[in-house]
């Protein structure tokens, strides 16, 4: 509700809440929300608004200024107004422009300098110390816990020789390969086991646990 002025009347200025179905119809409408809110309290208080009103005949023509008011109807509008009046008024805060900066076109970004023990590809020594430390790790384990044997029935189910790798690494603080994918390829092409499902499991042939 906007301040005016007038020699005989004092205004007050104030903030209130309005349903937003209201706010919007009245908009439509065309209504000064503000003249209708003063109307409505002056009918609840007693106050012949009419006879009261100020005499804006001397300004330009303004568009309606919509604010938010309290519904009419609500018998709590009364102490809702008065206990508005006795708020401290919030004054905004000025907003502060934010400056932006972008390289012009013709500006490059100089490139990024390479990281010292990383390849381009972003696989540096650590990943292959770390892949070594793999391989040496399954070469120890098939060394010390498989033997070859020439027989049609000498055979570990896949399943368990992946087991017993793991429990191995785990019993000797080594870095294990968790993907069995991997492993498996690992083991057919490094070390020439040899894979064939017996009774519908995939199992290696020729090879037994020591």
């Amino acid at each position: 509700m906007s301040e005016r002025k007038d020699p005989g009347i004092q205004w007050r200025q104030t903030s209130v809440i309005i349903r937003a179905d209201i706010f919007l119809q009245a908009a439509k409408m065309g209504l000064d929300i503000s003249n209708e809110c003063n109307q409505a309290l002056a009918h609840i208080v007693g106050i012949d608004y009419q006879q009261q009103q100020i005499n804006q005949t001397t300004h330009e023509p303004q568009a309606p200024v919509l604010h938010p008011v309290i519904n009419a109807d609500d018998p709590t509008a009364v102490s809702k107004v008065m206990k508005t009046k006795r708020q401290p008024a919030v004054k905004p805060v000025p907003e502060i422009p934010v400056t932006a900066e972008f390289p012009s076109p013709k500006t490059s970004i100089p490139p990024q300098a390479p990281v010292p023990g990383l390849s381009p590809a972003g696989k540096g020594k650590a990943g292959a110390s770390e892949k070594k430390r793999k391989d040496d790790a399954l070469k120890k384990f098939v060394t010390t816990r498989i033997s070859r044997v020439d027989a049609e029935d000498a055979v570990i189910p896949k399943d368990d020789l992946y087991q017993a790798y793991l429990r191995w690494c785990r019993d000797h603080r080594c870095a294990a390969m968790p993907e069995r994918k991997a492993f498996a390829t690992l083991l057919k092409n490094k070390f020439a086991l040899t894979e064939k499902t017996v009774n519908g499991t995939p199992c290696w042939m020729n090879v037994v646990f020591k």
